[in-house]
């Protein structure tokens, strides 16, 4: 049950949230800095990308923002999806909370769920979730009400508050505090046993599981192989294609925003545009055709991430290379597999490696269209 909670929430995260606002107004803005004043307000939905965004005003709508540093001291109606290296919410959600980031504070009442993914998370004692709390993260902290269940993995976990419901649960390390009030079970996989404070309220039972060890061979087998398919596949895009591939590579690694900001908005766009054709008679072909599109970009974007990977691993060693060769794409096998193997952090920065990925393949196919 708790499985499939955890499947659906997801899901919801991934897929439904651009569905979500198909009806409502939109506005976007984009630059260096964005902020919305305290005495403005965003009848609609409020799509953001920059670096550094501050949200004091009301967005009457869903806010999806994404950013080196997202602030909200504002309010949002409906749902919030927040992605940034440090995300502080100092304002209260009305409905959801998603978020993806390296730094998370959450210090003021979500109505709905919670879902994050990040290095370090912080849900305050001022703030409360009326809903479920979802974390995959480092370094965990609820001091607030949770008025569902706390599911999730963690590097470590601390719970110091009242939850309604259960908590079930994959960490390191499981601390209980003070003021933890527990209404249901109490579930954990662990190799440790958890730290309970004495004035800690457990009402259900608490049952802790150990974590199943991959055979040390089997896992060392999977590695190298996993290796291998991600060397093969573009090394067939390195040798059909040479130019391409180099000019993905070159594009996602310049440091220009462009390529993060088209990555983000086919990602999670790029499926409103296909539902919204396809539901149309006229349109039905057209959001077929680019249903198939979306998919072989997604595809492409996978298989020119170790490339890209090994351009910035290079670039990191101060040996960047003007030209594509077979040492960046080895390199960035290297870089991809040991990033695989880093909890919560690894994840992150591979997924923003796919991002700029898919954004820069989105932006040579643009190019290509618009100079025909």
């Amino acid at each position: 049950m708790k499985t499939n909670k955890l499947l659906y929430a997801l899901i919801a995260f991934v897929v439904a949230f651009p569905f979500a606002t198909a009806e409502a107004s939109v506005v976007v803005r984009t630059g260096e800095t964005v902020s919305v004043a305290e005495d403005q307000s965003i009848d609609g939905d409020f799509y953001s990308a920059a670096s550094i965004i501050n949200i004091s005003g009301e967005i009457a709508g869903d806010l999806s923002a994404a950013g080196g540093r997202t602030t909200i001291n504002g309010t949002v109606t409906d749902d919030a999806l927040l992605i940034g290296g440090s995300v502080d919410v100092h304002g209260s959600v009305g409905d959801d909370l998603r978020v993806i980031g390296g730094e998370v504070v959450v210090a003021e009442p979500i109505t709905g769920d919670v879902f994050v993914l990040g290095g370090s998370v912080s849900i305050l004692s001022t703030a409360s979730v009326g809903g479920d709390v979802l974390i995959f993260g480092g370094d965990v902290e609820i001091s607030g009400p949770v008025g569902g269940s706390v599911l999730g993995h963690s590097s470590t976990l601390r719970l110091d508050s009242e939850i309604a419901g259960d908590v079930d649960v994959t960490t390191n390390q499981l601390t209980i505090g003070d003021r933890a009030v527990i209404e249901g079970n109490l579930t954990y996989v662990s190799s440790n046993l958890l730290v309970r404070s004495q004035d800690a309220s457990i009402s259900g039972e608490v049952v802790r599981n150990d974590p199943v060890m991959q055979d040390v061979k089997t896992g060392t087998r999977d590695i190298i192989v996993a290796a291998l398919i991600i060397l093969f596949t573009v090394a067939v895009w390195f040798l059909i294609a040479r130019k391409q591939l180099a000019e993905v590579v070159f594009t996602a690694t310049a440091r220009r925003p462009r390529p993060m900001l088209l990555g983000l908005g086919t990602l999670f766009l790029g499926p409103l545009a296909i539902m919204l054709l396809m539901i149309s008679v006229l349109g039905m072909v057209v959001g077929m055709a680019l249903l198939f599109t979306y998919i072989l970009v997604l595809i492409l974007g996978l298989v020119a991430l170790s490339a890209v990977a090994g351009q910035f691993a290079l670039k990191i060693f101060n040996q960047p290379s003007s030209e594509l060769t077979l040492l960046t794409l080895a390199a960035g096998v290297i870089t991809v597999m040991l990033l695989s193997l880093l909890p919560v952090i690894g994840p992150l920065v591979l997924f923003g490696l796919f991002i700029l990925s898919v954004g820069a393949i989105v932006d040579h196919i643009v190019e290509a269209l618009t100079h025909k």
